[in-house]
């Protein structure tokens, strides 16, 4: 039997020290990519050595639609090149290979493990505070966005490593971990603070089916916050890009909402199965090779879009999926119900709930940080999406469990 556990937790610390925390004080950039390279060949390993090759049906099957996604965009559309469209294929793929790795390989992180992660988020937590409050935070972590996603991804490393026996003191810690956050001056990181908060300390599975009228003022109130502190981006993006307004000619400077107003359009033009890989919002259609689709929708001219200066090229992710059409999309939507019916509790166990809102809390950052970003394809999103199929087999194996009781209880 060949033990992965503890090559796995060290692909984890790699992938959250080298591929989030030092990430743009490096000059290797595909640190991400060669650490979920790596957890590829772990799984390999696994069924290989394991022979438990009957865990991986989910894996099999994304990888099966992303070789079909990349052959179409080979020989069917073909609106950058072979080298473009090949890096595409494996950015889109690596939050399916993360998360696989986590649910089907079976690996756990040990009391030792996760207590050593505690204290790390701790540490690293002090130390980003310390960057930012000297006036070092920029230098060393490139962009303020990064202390809210850096900070939320250490509160929920923490939060799952404390779930099962979380004291008050734990709570507290958490929340200044993700407090060190508010720095990034950042709406979608106050959005988020705010469902955090919410979940954290109120919100249960099923409580909205028995909530009285001061609760429901209470959502109201926290539905409130939430578009309030994030209104400027809700904007920014929808409202005075031209989305909703039908406004055409927009100032340079609306470079991603750009890409969410054109949107629309690319899908009604290729709707079955999209534009194809690397061909609409992503970063190999800008700097790995630029799209020929750009032109088409004259916005090849527009600041951050430009051919050989495309900064803004990939700071989106939900614009993107018109790259995979409407069967991608409603994929797409398919594995995060998929997703939510496992996280769901059957029971009301208690490590089962907290289990529950941790998956909760990651799939609401990664939506929010969706709109304006492209975390779900980067380090913080691989990091998530590990922690996320840990959780949908701990949940998975706590309602197995509550099943084979209760049966032996009735017979």
């Amino acid at each position: 039997m060949v033990s992965l556990n503890k090559i796995f937790f060290g692909l984890f610390f790699l992938m959250l020290i080298v591929g989030v925390y030092t990430y743009q004080m490096m000059w290797f950039k595909s640190s991400d990519e060669l650490i979920t390279l790596l957890l590829a060949l772990l799984c390999m390993l696994d069924m290989l050595g394991n022979r438990n090759h009957q865990r991986y049906k989910g894996l099999f099957l994304v990888v099966g639609i992303m070789l079909f996604y990349a052959l179409y965009s080979l020989f069917f559309v073909h609106y950058n090149t072979s080298k473009a469209i090949m890096y595409d294929f494996f950015i889109q793929i690596k939050p399916f290979i993360a998360f696989y790795a986590a649910y089907s390989m079976g690996v756990r992180f040990d009391a030792s493990q996760k207590l050593f992660l505690k204290r790390l988020c701790v540490v690293l937590s002090v130390v980003m505070l310390l960057l930012i409050l000297s006036g070092l935070g920029e230098d060393f972590f490139f962009h303020v966005a990064y202390y809210g996603i850096i900070s939320t991804l250490f509160f929920l490393i923490y939060y799952y490593c404390t779930y099962q026996n979380q004291t008050r003191k734990d709570k507290i810690i958490m929340l200044l971990i993700l407090a060190v956050g508010l720095f990034s001056t950042r709406s979608k990181f106050y959005g988020f603070f705010v469902v955090a908060l919410f979940i954290l300390f109120w919100y249960k599975p099923g409580v909205l089916a028995r909530v009285k009228l001061k609760q429901w003022i209470t959502i109201i109130l926290v539905f409130c916050a939430v578009l309030w502190v994030a209104w400027g981006k809700i904007n920014y993006y929808f409202i005075s890009s031209g989305l909703f307004s039908g406004v055409e000619e927009m100032d340079d400077s609306f470079a991603r909402a750009v890409l969410y107003v054109r949107s629309p359009q690319v899908l009604s033009d290729h709707f079955f199965l999209g534009s194809g890989l690397a061909s609409y919002a992503t970063f190999s259609s800008g700097e790995v090779g630029y799209s020929r689709l750009y032109p088409e929708y004259d916005i090849d001219e527009v600041w951050g879009l430009m051919e050989g200066d495309c900064p803004f090229v990939s700071d989106t992710f939900f614009p993107e999926l018109v790259q995979f059409g409407i069967v991608g999309i409603i994929l797409f939507v398919y594995f995060w119900i998929w997703i939510y019916k496992k996280i769901k509790p059957r029971v009301a166990i208690f490590q089962a709930i907290e289990l529950y809102k941790i998956a909760v809390l990651i799939v609401v950052f990664l939506f929010i940080e969706s709109v304006a970003g492209s975390v779900f394809l980067q380090g913080s999103g691989i990091t998530v999406m590990i922690l996320l199929g840990f959780i949908v087999r701990d949940i998975s194996v706590i309602n197995e469990k509550e099943q084979r009781r209760l049966l032996n209880g009735t017979k």
